[in-house]
């Protein structure tokens, strides 16, 4: 056991199998589920989560070294979120200042950070008191209520002079925490516009972004805006923030998941709510962050983050607790007396860790959500493919209370040269077995799986490299084709590319120059104009004299 990682049970979670394939489901039977690499959609920005709250048990335990590459590196965590408390609380910039540092000496690479203000100081709230609610500061003259957006704008910039001065620049900022809910602790109530009535008298989430985005933009280092964060996604409460809002100063949209989101018509099941698709087609042209949640069970946990991945099409998925007593993804035991910890090494990995980390731990910053065929009510699937095309994850959660499904995993055109499962259920956490690409999974009832896979391109066809290729293979798919298909290929930076068409005499068909392309993954388009049905042999060849082949089909 490796002190800078959690336990993980060894359970054998994932049988394999050599059943012949049926498209079918249910024990007993297979069932083929294909990766579309063509189907894409979102691209991830990451996951993350909060350090917000017990920021100096962490700073204060002895082994926080440890924890720091649990929480980082075994998370692969791409975004910080942290608690802006300039002006009440000088210590939390060190803190912060910690955190940053040792993330990017886990990681190998800095860490976005997102600030967001639970609350200004009491000086600025209409309570006087950086609790408890209340909203803005404000005067009346003349019977006209002005609330003092400026000063809140004004105390926002100075407290990203003071986290510049420190070295720490926001990629994220979020001008308030929870703007529907008045809390006990830092809060500051802010309604979608102004509301002054005989009830109430409570600033406007639109006007305050006003103030702090135009005050914002005068900095030589400006963050993107990330907003409303409000509770939940029930009850319209992201459209009535966003649509008060100019959109031109929103880089994303934010939000927890408090509610709308745990049960839908059934209780304690995401998947059974249809606020999440409902939050996904409102405005989904701004790319959606889920900013903050924690309170139920791994099961709905799994099911949540699945639901905001592939429903709402979020971008990234932040969890709340990074470490707390008791609870988060990583509880921590009080840190300075060991006679109270329950281990040896003063924290524990908790069952929400390694739901977390079936996502985090594999899907990363620049991947795309690609399609998948072959789920059902009961298992449901999602797959994510990296920009080269050489990575992917496939996620799989068996809903069922009784039923096993044996998987037959299948990516058209790719070969599966590496993977490896690891699987979550009541029983077990993070169980890991080796997949291999002519085998099965079973999925047993009620589990969470993850595929961590390595891909390399192969043609549908036959494939036969004229020489040793830099763009090393080609794909035809569909093929067959009977109208157009699209041609795959990697390509190097700054060479010119020559695509070739030939019938089954050798005879060359068609010569077409297709020019250069960035590095990396690329495609053409090839039309069944001017091919009778039957057999053609391609080269592609660059300008380095490299070149690979490959065959297609033309049906009717």
């Amino acid at each position: 056991m490796k002190l800078n990682y959690c336990p993980i049970a060894i359970f054998l979670f994932f049988m394999v199998i050599g059943i012949p394939q049926k498209v079918c489901a249910q024990s007993g039977s297979v069932q083929s589920i294909q990766m579309n690499v063509d189907e894409e959609n979102q691209a991830i920005t990451g996951f993350g989560a909060s350090l917000a709250y017990y920021e100096n048990w962490l700073t204060a335990h002895p082994n926080r070294a440890e924890i720091y590459d649990v929480i980082f590196k075994e998370l692969s965590l791409d975004i910080l979120r942290v608690r802006n408390t300039f002006g009440y609380d000088n210590e939390m910039i060190n803190h912060v200042k910690q955190f940053v540092s040792a993330a990017e000496s886990s990681l190998g690479h800095p860490v976005d950070v997102m600030v967001t203000s639970w609350g200004p100081p009491g000086y600025l709230k209409s309570n006087n008191d950086k609790d408890n609610g209340g909203t803005l500061k404000y005067t009346v003259n003349d019977g006209v209520v002005e609330f003092d957006y400026a000063g809140f704008a004004q105390w926002w910039n100075a407290s990203l002079d003071d986290y510049n001065a420190n070295g720490i620049f926001p990629k994220y900022i979020s001008i308030q925490n929870e703007p529907d809910w008045a809390a006990g602790y830092e809060s500051c109530l802010l309604r979608p516009s102004e509301v002054v009535n005989a009830a109430d008298t409570l600033a406007g989430y639109n006007k305050a972004l006003d103030a702090v985005y135009d005050t914002v933009q005068k900095r030589a280092d400006r963050p993107f805006f990330l907003g409303p964060e409000c509770i939940g996604i029930g009850y319209n409460a992201v459209e009535n923030y966003v649509n008060a809002l100019d959109l031109s100063k929103l880089y994303g949209i934010g939000h927890h998941l408090y509610h709308g989101a745990e049960s839908g018509t059934v209780e304690d099941d995401p998947f059974t709510s249809s606020n999440y698709a409902k939050v996904g087609n409102f405005r989904p042209n701004i790319p959606h962050f889920q900013t903050e949640y924690s309170r139920t069970g791994w099961f709905p946990l799994a099911g949540m983050i699945y639901q905001s991945l592939v429903q709402e099409s979020v971008t990234a998925f932040l969890y709340w607790d990074l470490i707390w007593e008791n609870g988060g993804l990583v509880a921590l035991h009080f840190p300075w007396d060991r006679s109270r910890w329950t281990n040896a090494y003063g924290y524990h990995c908790t069952k929400d860790f390694y739901v977390f980390k079936h996502y985090s731990r594999f899907i990363h910053p620049g991947w795309k959500r690609i399609g998948t065929t072959g789920d059902n009510e009961q298992l449901k699937t999602a797959a994510f493919i990296s920009s080269t095309g050489d990575s992917a994850a496939f996620i799989a959660i068996n809903r069922s209370e009784h039923d096993t499904f044996n998987i037959r995993l299948q990516v058209p055109d790719f070969r599966i040269n590496e993977a490896t499962t690891y699987s979550t259920n009541e029983n077990s956490s993070f169980v890991t077995f080796d997949y291999l690409k002519d085998t099965l999974l079973q999925v047993l009832p009620r589990s969470l799986n993850t595929v961590d896979l390595r891909l390399s391109v192969v043609n549908s066809g036959i494939l036969v490299p004229a020489s040793r290729s830099s763009f090393s293979e080609v794909a035809v798919f569909p093929n067959p084709f009977s109208r157009d298909a699209r041609i795959r290929f990697v390509a190097n930076e700054g060479e010119d590319y020559l695509l070739e068409v030939f019938d089954i005499t050798g005879k060359q068909l068609s010569k077409r120059k297709l020019g250069s392309f960035s590095a990396g993954k690329q495609h053409v388009e090839i039309s069944r104009s001017g091919f009778e049905a039957g057999t053609y042999f391609l080269r592609l060849t660059n300008s380095a004299g490299q070149a690979a082949q490959g065959k297609f089909v033309v049906i009717d």
